[in-house]
């Protein structure tokens, strides 16, 4: 099981994030005899299995390496519903007006043309229409965070010893100039801030850090007592 977390960890986001461009090909040659289209479409559920088995292998690999005994407490924040809603009604919408203009060329009919852009914005642009995708895990001995901002997934863990300080902030109170947006809205100012005990920040991609957790409240209380400072607002 470990060689097969291995393995799955350590291949590339970036790579996932091509395979959806076989969608063009499964759509292009659909009128040929099925297995042309299935394979294609094959490849495109293995590439999407793959994305799932990475976040679920390191949900594993944190639990087994940071939390002694029960699970790490999950926050997965997502855009408001409505929001996606929209992206993805627009999406439909600009499609189907493709699929009307474009119907009949380069041997494509118009459902194909419709098919084909569609597709290819839920596939490859998915956090543009839904949000970046952002994980965090609060352990015993740090705060675990995979975020996916468009086709590169960053996976950080940050001890409590690394953490000068969490703070709760709002709209009213002002982050710092370098911080970065762990969120799938990447314009939110409002959640948890994690500010480094490093000038240098927590990487060489990363200074203070602003987490979007679900439940705040919830969030903080699941930090360990006396860890950190995560009782008051910063002005």
């Amino acid at each position: 099981m470990r060689i097969i977390e291995r393995i799955v960890l350590d291949i590339p986001y970036l790579f996932l994030k091509k395979i959806p461009y076989a969608w063009i090909a499964a759509v292009a040659l659909w009128a040929w005899p099925p297995v042309a289209s299935g394979i294609f479409v094959g490849l495109i559920l293995l590439g999407l299995l793959l994305m799932r088995a990475q976040k679920y292998f390191w949900e594993l690999k944190i639990t087994r390496e940071f939390q002694k005994e029960g699970e790490p407490y999950r926050d997965h924040p997502r855009l408001p519903i409505g929001l996606q809603l929209r992206n993805l009604a627009l999406v439909l919408a600009g499609s189907a007006v493709l699929g009307l203009l474009f119907g009949g060329r380069l041997g494509l009919q118009g459902w194909q043309w419709f098919a084909l852009a569609a597709g290819l914005m839920v596939l490859y642009k998915d956090t543009l229409l839904f949000g970046a995708s952002a994980v965090y895990l609060v352990t015993p001995r740090g705060i675990a965070v995979r975020y996916i901002p468009a086709h590169v997934d960053y996976r950080m863990f940050m001890k409590y010893d690394e953490i000068d300080q969490i703070v709760r902030v709002g709209p009213q109170d002002k982050l710092p100039e370098n911080c970065a947006v762990l969120s799938p809205n990447r314009r939110a100012n409002e959640g948890v801030l994690l500010q480094p005990k490093r000038m240098a920040g927590f990487s060489r991609e990363f200074g203070p850090v602003l987490l979007t957790p679900t439940d705040i409240p919830a969030f903080l209380e699941h930090l360990p007592a006396g860890s950190v400072q995560h009782d008051r607002w910063i002005r």
